[in-house]
């Protein structure tokens, strides 16, 4: 499943409040793709490592479930649209920085 469907899904599958443990029972084999990977990481994978939660709302588990992706779900790290990259400005001596 596209984790952009994800929410939906979320909000139709469970009444909330909702617990962990009823998630992965009922979700927890539902594959979640990451973008440009071909692996899928599912539902358990992401959730069981948090350990035991109770969820009020479908934004709720799915922001924690978004929240807990592994790093194929990032684009390009530190990327910014705005300028250069970040990493080059971390070799800033105090005397080379500027005030904006």
């Amino acid at each position: 499943m596209d984790i952009r469907d994800l929410q939906s899904h979320l909000e139709t599958a469970f009444e909330y409040p909702v617990t962990t443990e009823r998630v992965l029972e009922r979700a927890g084999d539902i594959e979640v793709a990451a973008p440009n990977v071909d692996d899928a990481e599912t539902v358990e994978t992401i959730l069981a490592p948090l350990g035991p939660e109770t969820y009020e709302s479908a934004a709720d588990l799915y922001n924690t479930i978004l929240g807990s992706v592994s790093d194929d779900y990032i684009g390009r790290k530190f990327y910014d649209d705005r300028g250069a990259d970040p990493a080059d400005s971390w070799s800033i001596l105090p005397e080379q920085a500027r005030s904006f």
